[in-house]
């Protein structure tokens, strides 16, 4: 469904005939929006969309939908405002409302509150949860309704909902309550508690002032009230987390004397949501912080140094011979090793008094604003927040590296690990978290070519020194003129049936001097220095030549796939580039392919669809390579003239390991497929990654279970000789 127009607004049914709850998501972002959708429509609701508060109330007021998703942040009319315009109305006193915010602080969630939201979620949105929160909130919403229309109702629906429910007599103070409310307390069968003042008792301590301030204000005000409250577990040390809700009650709609509510236990609930946060923000293996959460941590501490003028360093670790520890012992070593240096960081930095002194209104925020965090690999970050001078950055490092040199205990062995580290300061080595970031990495690199176990300050010299070492511009322009380039060959496998249906063409370069260089470092070299484009259309040509080759020999006729680099993408000759490659050849156009990342296409989107569309005219199927390793905007996906999606093979590789891989790659394929997009696999390595993409209707495979990329005779060979039995299985055969 698109954003909200009169047409769709026409369409929403009055709520007394609908079959399908509606739900109005407010948000001024449009992938949120649709992505949202997609989830609760799958889940069987209808959605409304609205752009901002104003047209939220509007919306609302039209068609009453069952419930609200609201976003905080917005223009013109923000979440709160809009939250307390629909409560003025008269339909509006209880419907349920879901406010989404990305601030995780009291402040928010309690003005939220005020205002009359119903629950609350904080960003990013796992939007498989979603349906499932919502279905949640309309059950209380129903609860609640059963409750003032008669008690045998809230009876019912308490049974079916395992819900507890409570009454509460403002003049005796008397409490009665359900069995389920018993159950939900931990009370026993014949455990007494019959007032309200000894139902606080059972709240803990932290929580009861907060419970007993707002029943009061809720019954000074003749209003509802809801919060979220511990009480005591079944362990000495254990808690249970507990939603209470409540409406005022008065006789014929007089004066308020009773407060009828529902309890309910939502500590799994809570437990899923912090299991869902660790999983998007910290590392698996350490704990720490993962890059979605330093860069949140990031983007904090700029904010706070732009606002009082502050320094702060990011040190940018790299762990010296970790590769060789994970070869020698094995993975589970490496892992050990990683959680043990983690936890060295961890401490030098807990104790480090590098910032502010204490007499400075500042100190507690800079120092909450220290973070370890594990990028990947051997990578980690040190955010130093709020320094007195940047050479406190260096006596950290300093500690750092010594405490991470000192020998380690893994199994049987002792191991021994360095650290380099590259140091970039606020402002004057960047003024963003990109910048800081790139130099800080720039300044580590320079460190390893100056000796590893070291530091390094990012400087304008060091930049241009590292780029000049790493810089192989000169034999890379010899090996394109030259013709010290090949191509390879790595086939792909229909999943229908298993038949090799396409191949994809990869570049690689044998150095006369230092021997096959990895295409990690060619390429982007050749991508900064503009030789990317006379590499790419000797590719194009080659590519569509094999193919066209191979077909007058008599091979069957496969898809040739062919990588596209963005400044390539972004010339203007590269709709000629591809024609000149099959006019010269003779391939059918149809049986080109081109793959693109999706980062790629997201740099300018009216440019990426102009150029698609010249691409797609020329009879060329298009493909987006490494879905989900970028921004994944499934509402610029729609608009995109693309035929596959590449699933990118960090993905694949835990398929039957990881469950939050499988529920990844299930939702790319069910969503590829709801637009009409193929699925390519990458990265396939096993015939358990294989029988899973299979189950979940894959198109394509790639990787080396099927075979490793080929030199073009090997491949002729090896395609003469192929059977499926290994496929046979999966492909259904």
């Amino acid at each position: 469904m698109s954003p909200t127009s009169p047409q769709s607004l026409h369409m929403v049914l009055p709520r007394v005939q609908r079959e399908r709850p509606v739900v109005l998501h407010v948000d001024d972002d449009m992938a949120s929006l649709m992505m949202a959708e997609g989830a609760l429509e799958e889940a069987g609701f209808d959605v409304l969309h609205a752009a901002n508060g104003i047209e939220a109330v509007d919306i609302f007021r039209q068609k009453e939908p069952d419930l609200i998703i609201m976003d905080a942040v917005m223009p013109v009319m923000d979440g709160f405002e809009a939250i307390r315009g629909i409560r003025q109305l008269q339909a509006g006193t209880h419907v349920p409302i879901l406010m989404i915010t990305g601030l995780d602080d009291f402040d928010s969630i309690t003005r939220a509150y005020d205002e009359g939201a119903t629950d609350f979620l904080t960003k990013p949105i796992n939007f498989f949860i979603l349906p499932h929160r919502v279905q949640y909130m309309l059950r209380s919403k129903l609860t609640a309704d059963a409750l003032r229309s008669s008690q045998s109702k809230l009876d019912n629906a308490q049974r079916i909902a395992r819900l507890g429910n409570w009454e509460w007599c403002l003049a005796s103070q008397g409490l009665s309550w359900s069995r389920e409310f018993g159950r939900v307390l931990g009370l026993s069968e014949n455990q007494v508690m019959e007032t309200w003042p000894e139902f606080l008792e059972h709240i803990e301590d932290a929580d009861r002032h907060n419970v007993r301030l707002l029943a009061e204000q809720a019954v000074e005000e003749n209003q509802p009230f809801n919060i979220e409250f511990s009480v005591p577990g079944p362990d000495a040390d254990s808690y249970r987390r507990i939603r209470l809700e409540a409406e005022p009650y008065g006789q014929d709609g007089g004066e308020c004397t009773h407060m009828l509510g529902t309890i309910q236990d939502i500590t799994e609930r809570i437990n899923a949501q912090k299991q869902i946060h660790n999983l998007a923000y910290f590392d698996l293996v350490t704990g720490l912080p993962n890059r979605a959460q330093l860069n949140e941590q990031l983007r904090y501490t700029l904010k706070l140094a732009k606002r009082n003028d502050n320094k702060f360093a990011l040190l940018f670790l790299d762990l010296d011979h970790f590769k060789q520890v994970n070869d020698t012992l094995g993975h589970d070593a490496g892992d050990d090793l990683l959680k043990q240096v983690s936890a060295r960081l961890t401490h030098v930095v807990r104790e480090t008094d590098v910032v502010s002194s204490s007499d400075t209104d500042l100190s507690e925020e800079a120092d909450s604003q220290h973070t370890v965090a594990r990028l990947g690999g051997d990578e980690f970050v040190v955010l130093l927040g709020q320094l007195n001078r940047a050479e406190d950055a260096a006596r950290v490092a300093e500690r750092i590296a010594q405490s991470v040199s000192e020998p380690y205990k893994i199994g049987d062995n002792l191991v021994s690990v360095t650290t380099t580290i590259g140091i970039s300061v606020y402002p004057a080595d960047g003024v963003n978290a990109e910048m800081l970031m790139k130099n800080a990495d720039i300044a580590m690199y320079h460190a390893k070519e100056s000796g590893r176990n070291g530091y390094q300050f990012y400087s304008r010299q060091i930049h241009e020194q590292t780029l000049a070492r790493f810089s192989l511009e000169g034999d890379l322009r010899d090996a394109i003129e030259n013709r010290q380039l090949t191509l390879v060959y790595q086939p792909k496998v229909d999943m229908s049936d298993g038949t090799i249906c396409a191949v994809e063409a990869l570049v690689r370069w044998d150095h006369p001097e230092h021997g096959p260089v990895s295409p990690a470092e060619f390429i982007p070299l050749a991508e900064e220095t503009g030789l990317i484009l006379p590499l790419g259309r000797w590719v194009l040509c080659e590519a569509t030549r094999q193919m066209q080759t191979w077909i007058d020999a008599g091979i069957k006729p496969l898809i040739i796939a062919v990588n596209c680099s963005s400044v390539q993408f972004q010339r203007s000759d590269m709709i000629e580039d591809i024609n000149d490659a099959i006019s010269a050849s003779g391939l059918d156009p149809h049986l080109l392919e081109i793959e693109l990342t999706e980062s790629l296409l997201l740099q300018d989107i009216e440019l990426g669809i102009r150029i698609l569309r010249e691409m797609k005219a020329l009879g060329i199927q298009v493909a987006i390579d490494d879905f989900g390793t970028g921004f994944s905007s499934l509402s610029y996906l729609k608009r995109l003239p693309v035929d596959k999606l590449k699933i990118d093979a960090s993905f694949v590789k835990d398929l039957g390991v990881d469950a939050g891989d499988i529920a990844i790659v299930s939702a790319i394929i069910t969503l590829s497929h709801n637009l009409n997009l193929s699925v390519v696999a990458e990265g396939v390595e096993t015939q358990q990654q294989y029988d899973i993409l299979h189950g979940f209707d894959c198109n394509e495979a790639q990787g080396y279970l099927i075979s490793h990329p080929m030199q073009a005779s090997e491949f002729e060979l090896w395609l003469s000789q192929y059977t499926r039995p290994r496929f046979k299985r999966a492909a259904g055969l």
